[in-house]
């Protein structure tokens, strides 16, 4: 499917605010994009983000002087790069959107018709995405999308909300907004907020088929209000701060995936993306695999289907230690030790290793455990998720549960939050 059989929306402005949409400024041997323009109203002011797939620029309609978010992404982008060509891949999207815009006069834009893209745009590559994100972006904790532009069919530019305070990793690393929040907001409560968000969201894409499947603080968007003080008893509240998710670049709207799939980001990934758990002797000692699908059933080492969910409720567990503690619990929840590293094995072997390491209470790591399940099928559910965050007290330790005794282990308690791309 191309873009050029896709309905589009004509796009008319009135002949006064036309203008011609090349840029004419100095020199720009960065490729720059500031100044160029997407449409007769809407003018690129500064680059804001970049990925492996695409670059995200603050937009500004000039009509209204509103500020929107737009993701543009090449129409031939491969569908998955690996790591030794994500800097080559960022290079030529930014060559190729640069040449774009500097070669031409008059920039040819079309408006695809949203409603198209949701019911057709799976079946096309580079709309998969946001066909996906469609289905779910009318919820207060998802980016909303505003529009969908393509670029005479060399890329298309997602118009979505801007959130000036940035996202949910400078926002726990460099604005401590959970750490140190003002005397007049209570810490614990402005936490659970966040969190119930978080679930809030995941719950309604769970309801409409979607699985975000890359959970991570960089596709969490924050707008907080240091200044406000609540009036209400309830936990959950807009007005002090709303996350949204973004990036459904690798979201999913099967229920099942296959183990060892390696699908998000290493920090957030659930032990079963990771490890093939069919052929892991130390996987197979400890879950009775029986309960999973394979595609061979009479393959005893053929690999698994998991349930998807179960993925992002791991990503959780990785986040709610971020906003509580700032930091990682390990690099990557492997069975094997990474780069030194044996957290992860420790806690295997311990489950109270979490609190040992952390400043948390029993009661939190009583709540991690029940996330942190090697079996997928075992981890609690976000119905129970959400109830337990809500009585939970994070940092008290007179809550007391039973765990295995604890074993040495050689944790790093210094693994601060890293960002992942």
């Amino acid at each position: 499917m191309t873009l050029s059989i896709l309905p589009l929306l004509e796009f008319k402005t009135p002949k006064h605010a036309r203008r011609a949409l090349k840029y004419t400024g100095a020199a720009n041997p960065q490729l720059s994009l500031d100044g160029f323009y997407l449409n007769e109203r809407l003018q690129l002011k500064h680059k804001i983000g970049a990925g492996t797939y695409g670059l995200i620029y603050l937009v500004e309609d000039l009509m209204t002087g509103q500020k929107f978010a737009a993701k543009m992404v090449l129409t031939d982008t491969p569908n998955r790069v690996d790591g030794s060509s994500v800097e080559e891949n960022k290079k030529r999207i930014k060559t190729r959107l640069f040449d774009y815009f500097n070669s031409k006069q008059r920039v040819n834009t079309n408006e695809l018709s949203l409603h198209y893209i949701r019911n057709e745009g799976l079946q096309s590559p580079f709309l998969r995405e946001i066909a996906l994100h469609l289905r779910v972006h009318q919820h207060p904790n998802v980016i909303t999308i505003h529009k969908v532009i393509s670029l005479d069919n060399v890329a298309i530019a997602i118009i979505m909300d801007y959130y000036e305070q940035g996202d949910l990793f400078d926002n726990i690393v460099e604005n401590r907004i959970f750490m140190y929040p003002p005397y007049y907001q209570d810490k614990q409560t402005l936490m659970k907020n966040a969190m119930l968000q978080l679930i809030d969201a995941i719950k309604f894409c769970t309801s409409q088929g979607i699985y975000h499947c890359d959970l991570k603080p960089e596709n969490i968007m924050v707008r907080y209000q240091k200044s406000y003080t609540r009036t209400n008893k309830s936990i959950i509240d807009y007005n002090e701060i709303q996350l949204v998710l973004i990036d459904f670049g690798l979201a999913m709207d099967s229920d099942i995936i296959c183990c060892n799939a390696r699908r998000g980001s290493s920090f957030y990934m659930a032990p079963e993306r990771i490890t093939n758990y069919a052929t892991s002797d130390f996987i197979r000692s400890r879950l009775d695999l029986d309960q999973y699908k394979s595609i061979m059933c009479d393959n005893p080492s053929s690999a698994k289907y998991f349930p998807t969910l179960a993925g992002d409720i791991w990503s959780l567990g990785v986040l709610f230690l971020n906003i509580t503690s700032a930091k990682n619990p390990w690099p990557s929840a492997s069975i094997e030790r990474i780069n030194g590293n044996n957290v992860f094995q420790s806690y295997l072997n311990d489950e109270k290793v979490l609190s040992s390491i952390f400043a948390i209470s029993n009661n939190f790591n009583c709540l991690l455990v029940q996330i942190f399940k090697l079996n997928p099928n075992d981890r609690i559910s976000l119905e129970d998720l959400a109830y337990e965050i809500g009585r939970c007290n994070f940092f008290n330790s007179s809550s007391v549960c039973q765990l295995p005794s604890p074993v040495d282990s050689e944790g790093d308690d210094d693994d601060m939050i890293q960002p992942e791309i």
